[in-house]
């Protein structure tokens, strides 16, 4: 019985010019990454001032942490370092903090404008929620999924709730 198995075996196994005919060679070269789009288009704090004076304070972050990270150890030593009387230093690390996600969000909301634009889903939705003050990175994450290309023609009520994930 062993030996009708391997016997069956051998002549099933794919050979290697199956194999190759089989996968197009364009499969197996790597793709460029294009340029980035969605959240991943939006600025890093890498290489930035705000890294430079989280790193004076002592405190160092490995590339690609979240953002939020960012944020949250920048408020301990801003709080570290107050406590030392270093009140200097904590409020240029805070303020450093805020311009750079006051500018980050700023370019959040171009791209998810941009992406309106490309759908052509309706400005009112998009004034609806900056005003509502939605998560603009959770927006725009959002807006570039395969299921944003069935939104055109939707009630704006709607797409609103889609997007602030209330239904």
């Amino acid at each position: 019985m062993n030996t009708l198995k391997d016997a069956l075996k051998v002549a099933l196994a794919p050979t290697a010019a199956s194999v190759a005919a089989a996968t197009p060679v364009a499969a197996l070269v790597a793709r460029e990454p294009g340029t980035p789009v969605g959240v991943g288009a939006l600025p890093r704090p890498e290489a930035g001032v705000w890294e430079t004076l989280l790193a004076a304070a002592g405190v160092r972050l490995d590339r690609g942490v979240a953002v939020a990270a960012w944020v949250q150890r920048t408020a301990g030593a801003v709080r570290t370092l107050e406590a030392a009387g270093r009140k200097h230093e904590a409020r240029a690390l805070g303020q450093a903090r805020d311009e750079f996600v006051r500018r980050r969000e700023k370019k959040a909301w171009e791209a998810v404008k941009t992406r309106f634009d490309e759908l052509g889903l309706p400005e009112k939705t998009y004034r609806a929620l900056k005003q509502e003050g939605a998560e603009v990175e959770k927006v725009l994450a959002r807006l570039y999924t395969r299921r944003a290309e069935e939104w055109p023609g939707m009630a704006g009520a709607r797409l609103r709730d889609i997007l602030l994930e209330r239904g």
